[in-house]
């Protein structure tokens, strides 16, 4: 289908239904800016989003691919297309909550790997000789719990796809209800979204296995004593800010849409 013919159609039909854009995207849980990009010819919808699409506007699934209102006899022809379209639909969500259980069971697996690896490397450097116990207390199990929190978010609990008014609009703040994230200079869209989603899950993984080794063999050979124990800070601040150059690295990469 041309763009340009399905935007038409679209919109004309939205207008016999005297429906505005707003109205639409609210049914289908979209912002109006992409319902005016079907219109104009500049987008397509999202596959998913035909069925409940040619449902509002009255139309059969084969009328509003073709962008074209068909004669009774066309229809009647037309009828075992429109049910391949329903079946391909389905297969494709189906195919898609099946790779999303997958891939959701596959992250959480890591990050329970991660934090086991963590912890038993942690185990047998505190064993070591000449470790401060009271020192490594303070600083050590705090900033473990924010890695593996931080972790455990973009690991298992953030969404793989942003709400499309990411797209729309230059969003700065990503938000999730009480978790959010903010970062001059940079945007979120679904363009970079994943990319960010992996620099910070590569982040959360390196920085748990590297910050108890550093911290604890710093405290086995050197004496922190006055205010050479704020030397520990180093390393403990390195750990949590560090998080902060892979994500602008791949926001800013993959910033356009």
């Amino acid at each position: 289908m041309e763009k340009e013919q399905f935007g038409s159609f679209v919109a004309e039909r939205r207008k016999e239904k005297k429906l505005t854009q707003k109205e639409i995207a609210d049914m289908l849980r979209i912002s109006d800016k992409a319902v005016s990009k079907w219109e104009r010819g500049l987008s397509y919808p999202d596959i998913t989003m035909l069925e409940p699409l040619a449902d509002i506007l009255s139309v059969s699934l084969t009328e509003l691919v073709e962008g074209r209102i068909m004669e009774i006899e066309d229809k009647i022809e037309k009828k075992e297309v429109d049910e391949m379209l329903r079946q391909a639909m389905d297969l494709n969500n189906e195919k898609l909550e099946k790779e999303a259980k997958y891939h959701r069971f596959s992250r959480i697996c890591a990050i329970i790997s991660i934090i086991i690896a963590s912890l038993a490397e942690c185990s047998v450097l505190l064993f070591l000789k000449n470790v401060d116990w009271f020192v490594i207390s303070l600083h050590l199990p705090t900033v473990l719990f924010l890695i593996y929190f931080f972790g455990i978010y973009f690991w298992v609990v953030a969404k793989e796809k942003l709400p499309g008014y990411y797209d729309e609009k230059k969003v700065t703040e990503y938000k999730d209800g009480s978790f959010s994230m903010n970062m001059p200079g940079v945007t979120f869209n679904n363009n970079n979204w994943k990319p960010i989603l992996k620099a910070l899950r590569l982040w959360s993984m390196i920085v748990a296995l590297i910050y108890p080794v550093i911290t604890i063999l710093m405290d086995r050979f050197i004496k922190f004593e006055g205010f050479a124990a704020f030397l520990l800070f180093i390393p403990t601040f390195g750990a949590l800010f560090s998080c902060f150059i892979p994500l602008h690295h791949a926001a800013k990469k993959y910033e356009s849409t």
